[in-house]
Order: C-alpha cells, then structure tokens, then sequence
C-alpha cells in the first residue's frame, strides 16, 4: 500500500481561544457544559486553552457563524495572548473557516476537526489509523485550501507521484484534491479487508452471547471491562481512551459465559466522518445481544450524556437491543441528588464502582438472570454414544440434573434458545 496521508498537522497550535455560541434555542449551562468539554479535548490534543468565550446569537452568522464585531475582538485578544489558534464549539462550513482565518490569520479549528485530532493521536493499532486517517481525509477534503498545502509536499517526497502527474492547466489544490480522492479510495479498500476479517471473527462466535459495552467518552467503560475480565486494557481519565474494540470471555454464575465487547466511547455532536469510518468497530455494538450502557453518575450532565449515546444508537439502528443501565463512579458523587433523580428514571440501573469493585456482583448476577430468561429447560435422553452433545450441555447451558440408565443418560439442562435445534431429536418433555 502506498504512503498514507499523515493526518497530524506538521505546526501543532500550542495556545488556543476556545469560542461558544449560544445560540436561539439552547440553554446558558448547556452551552457552557459543552465549552467546558471542548477544553478537555483541547487539552487531551496537547493545547493549551489561554482564553474562552461565549456570544449569544439567534442564528449563525453565514460568513463567520459569530458576528463580525466579534472576530474583530477575537483578533485583538489573540495578539495580546499570543494564541495560534481558534477553537469553535460546533462545526463550521469550510468558507466560514477560510473567512475567520483570513481575517485572524491563524489557524481555525470547528470541534469536529479538533475530535478528528483527538482521535489521530490516541489511535495506537493499524486498524484504528485506517478509521481516523479516512475520517480526517474526508473532513479535509473540502478545507485543502487553507491548512493542507503540505500535501503536495508528501505527495512529491512519499511516493505517491501526483506531483508527476499533474496536467495541463492543472492548479496546486486540484492536485491535491486528486491526491487525496486516492488516499481515500486506498484507505477504504485496506478497511473493507478488515471488515471482511471482523465479520469472520464475528461468524467463529455466533454460539455465544455478545454483550458490548457502550457509553459516553470517559465514563469507566476499559476499566469496567478490566474488572470484568481480569485483563489492563488501556483505562486512563482522558477522552477516547479507547479506540479499538476488544473481546474477551466473561464467566457468569449458573455456568455461563458471554463474550463482552470494549468500543469507543460516544460524543456529542459525534463527527459523521467518524460514525462511518468506525463501522467495522461499531458493528460490535450492533451485534450484540445486550448493551451495558455504562453511565458517569458523577458527571453533572449524566443525563445529556444518556441522550447523547441513545441518539448515536438510534443512528446505528441498534437502539431495540436489549440494554442493561449500569451507573458507574458512585464512589466520586458529591451529593445523592443527581443518582435518585436518575435511579427514579432507571428503576432497574445498577450501580457500581469499577474502580472500588462496589456493585461488581450484582451487575454479574443482572447478566446471568437475563440471559436465564432467554433460556428453556429440557428435559433430554441423550445416548451414551453421543459425548458431544452432553459436552456441549456443560459448555454452554446449566446441567441441572443427570440420572445414568442402561442406553442413555437423562438430563435435566436450562440451554440458551439458540441451541434447541441442535438438541431437539433428544428432547423428553419441554418444560
């Protein structure tokens, strides 16, 4: 394959002015809650935050989505705070990037651009890189006029070749435009392999039960799964911690087992680029058999974050899959307020600290209890010849009861649903 586009800017900013804009319909404290977000990512992505701001408006203004005046006083705080870039709080079209910068002269970045940055740094595995690399080329796509004039650079130095291939009449940025259409069908082809491989990995576990972990960046979801499954899958108190999905095999009681899938955390304001360029990874959620939605009851906006990961499965149509609520970090709650009021709107919730491991066995009893209901007890003869059915009575259901005769053995075994064809023919009586 040939060199890919390397997504991460050659002049990093250092020292940002992060803007908010509240806009006709939303509330102060939510505008204000989502700035304060905007500084944890801009701090996860190595930045320094020297000022932040918030300008009402009723709707955004086409040319700059803040007003002129604004920009004008942006310019001047800028050079006072020697600040090398400007962070917006929602996404702007690419002229309005292109107009902000040219009368700030530095460079501007919309929250999905500095969440595709995010993401470029913390993506450790080659199939991570693939995700974000077509994420980060596509969003880059319709900006190459201002911050990606390095491309023909690479493209002259990397191997690529556009820089020979460039035809009469031809400008800089149709090259590049070209180069990076190329990019992009080469990304997308190395990640159809890679789907092609998870859907086989996917096919090997079809007899089992799939239980994936989703929830709101940062809300303890690795270190739930590390304590789930005695792994150290990386767990830090940053953003998008985890980016790669891991499977590994839980053991329940009543002799159960269920493979719990780790994902990447959920956003708002979820870049699109990232929701389709993560597809293979979030296809673990949507062939799950249950969802454990991890929730940071400690977090003031737990509930908007609630909002925020349904809406993101509602757009992954995975949001009939059974879920099972569970509110982790109650070992960080400054006051029960916030936890009744949501245990009063989920009744059923669990709470736990993965951390302390308060709630642990509980959470693994709710997950055997469901997946009992979806099993049936049966009562099955099944001959001595056949050790391999009884092997995977044991494997994979709850033997009850056994009684030895002259030809067979009987058996008495609450099984998963999805195995009564492969028992049927030693079937007594369906209880």
């Amino acid at each position: 394959m040939q060199q890919l586009y390397d997504t991460q800017p050659i002049n990093p900013p250092s020292r940002a002015i992060l803007v908010g804009v509240k806009l006709r319909n939303a509330l102060m404290h939510e505008t204000e809650e989502s700035l304060q977000e905007l500084r944890q990512l801009t701090e996860t992505a190595g930045i320094e935050v020297v000022c932040e701001t918030i300008q009402p408006r009723n709707v955004p203004n086409p040319t700059y989505f803040i007003g002129e005046g604004k920009v004008e006083e942006l310019k001047g705080v800028a050079a006072e705070l020697e600040a090398d870039a400007i962070i917006f709080d929602e996404e702007l079209t690419p002229a309005q990037t292109r107009n902000i910068e040219n009368m700030l002269e530095i460079a501007t970045v919309d929250r999905t651009g500095l969440i595709l940055q995010v993401f470029a740094q913390r993506a450790l595995t080659s199939e991570a890189r693939l995700q974000v690399t077509l994420a980060q080329l596509e969003y880059a796509l319709p900006r190459l006029t201002r911050m990606w004039t390095h491309l023909s650079r690479l493209a002259t130095s990397g191997g690529s070749g556009s820089g020979a291939l460039r035809g009469p009449g031809e400008t800089q940025l149709e090259m590049d435009r070209r180069w990076v259409r190329r990019q992009i069908s080469q990304v997308k082809k190395a990640l159809e392999t890679v789907e092609k491989r998870r859907q086989l990995q996917r096919q090997n576990r079809t007899e089992k039960n799939k239980v994936s972990l989703v929830g709101y960046t940062n809300a303890g979801k690795s270190t739930l799964f590390n304590t789930l499954t005695g792994e150290n899958v990386l767990a830090e108190d940053k953003l998008f911690a985890t980016l790669d999905s891991t499977t590994r095999r839980v053991s329940l009681p009543d002799n159960q087992t269920i493979l719990l899938s780790d994902t990447v955390g959920f956003i708002k304001k979820l870049p699109h680029q990232l929701v389709a360029a993560f597809k293979a990874t979030l296809e673990e959620v949507t062939q799950a058999d249950l969802l454990l939605h991890v929730v940071d009851i400690s977090h003031p906006e737990a509930e908007a974050q609630i909002a925020a990961v349904d809406k993101v499965l509602t757009e992954l149509d995975a949001s009939d899959i059974p879920m099972v609520v569970v509110f982790n970090k109650i070992d960080q709650l400054e006051t029960e307020d916030q936890f009744h009021i949501l245990k009063t709107r989920y009744p059923n919730a669990i709470p736990i600290s993965a951390q302390r491991g308060d709630g642990i066995s509980e959470l693994t009893e709710k997950l055997a209890e469901h997946f009992v209901s979806h099993s049936v007890t049966l009562d099955l003869s099944i001959p001595y010849t056949d050790g391999k059915t009884l092997d995977m009575l044991y494997k994979h259901g709850t033997v009850l009861e056994t009684e030895y005769v002259a030809a067979a053995v009987h058996v008495k075994a609450r099984l998963p649903s999805r195995y009564l064809k492969s028992v049927s023919q030693f079937a007594v009586q369906d209880t």
